[in-house]
């Protein structure tokens, strides 16, 4: 999982930068996708066939770099993703136009929901939440005129779990969190369907690390831990709040 892919950048502070991944480190990790054996493809594609070695490759936000950068390099490897585009974000100054955005379908990528203004899901009521959900799916729809069925949560961020069947009753059949690891084809899925994990990707990443992801991390069962301890931390103080610490906190550090 992917935001900014840009010439060159470093990750640091706790704002967008900090996500942001250079392109010759977004291009390594498509060259070991491919050196490994692995399909390199959208998130419905990953779905649609069982059986197969697969890489879920998916962006979030609606970023321009995106369209710039990524999705050239994915294109000239045969290659396609997901892109999760904030719908509420469509032509404004740093993001993906609606004309871009349909070059993207056209070019064989996938584009999905993101959320209407990119909120915290857990904070928002029942009313607040269905225009989120149904809001960016019709936005999405008008512009590209085809399906959206999946959507990611801003910041991995779900609603609150009696409110959860809302995602389904808008049309979403997937979604797609922020929690780190890999998709078993067997695993159990809730009955608004798969909840998915993905590994964020972010900053220089050398080519052994690259590789390192795609075999199963050595370091997943430290980012477990790590994320139940933050996931905790967020469910005390709130997601809101959590997030103004979290950047207040990283832009000291950097």
């Amino acid at each position: 999982m992917y935001h900014d892919v840009l010439p060159s950048t470093e990750a640091s502070g706790g704002g967008p930068e900090r996500f942001a991944a250079p392109l010759e480190a977004f291009e390594w990790m498509l060259d070991a996708i491919a050196e490994m054996g692995f399909e390199g493809c959208s998130v419905s594609e990953a779905l649609a066939v069982q059986g197969r070695r697969k890489v879920a490759i998916s962006f979030d936000d609606g970023g321009v770099s995106q369209y710039l950068h990524a999705a050239p390099a994915l294109a000239s490897r045969g290659m396609s993703a997901t892109f999760f585009v904030t719908s509420g974000w469509i032509g404004r100054s740093g993001f993906m136009s609606a004309p871009q955005l349909r070059e993207l379908v056209d070019m064989g990528m996938s584009v999905q929901s993101h959320t209407r203004s990119h909120p915290f899901l857990s904070e928002l009521d029942r009313d607040g939440l269905r225009s989120e959900l149904l809001g960016s799916r019709e936005d999405l729809q008008e512009v590209l005129q085809r399906e959206v069925d999946g959507i990611s949560l801003p910041g991995g961020n779900a609603p609150r779990r009696r409110l959860r069947s809302e995602l389904a009753a808008a049309g979403y059949q997937w979604v797609a969190g922020s929690r780190w690891g890999r998709n078993r084809e067997d695993r159990t899925f809730s009955a608004t369907g798969p909840w998915l994990r993905r590994c964020t990707m972010r900053g220089a990443i050398t080519r052994d690390q690259a590789r390192q992801v795609l075999i199963g991390d050595p370091s997943d069962v430290w980012k477990g831990r790590r994320e139940a301890v933050l996931n905790s931390a967020r469910a005390a103080l709130g997601a809101s709040r959590y997030a103004r610490w979290r950047r207040w906190f990283l832009d000291r550090v950097r």
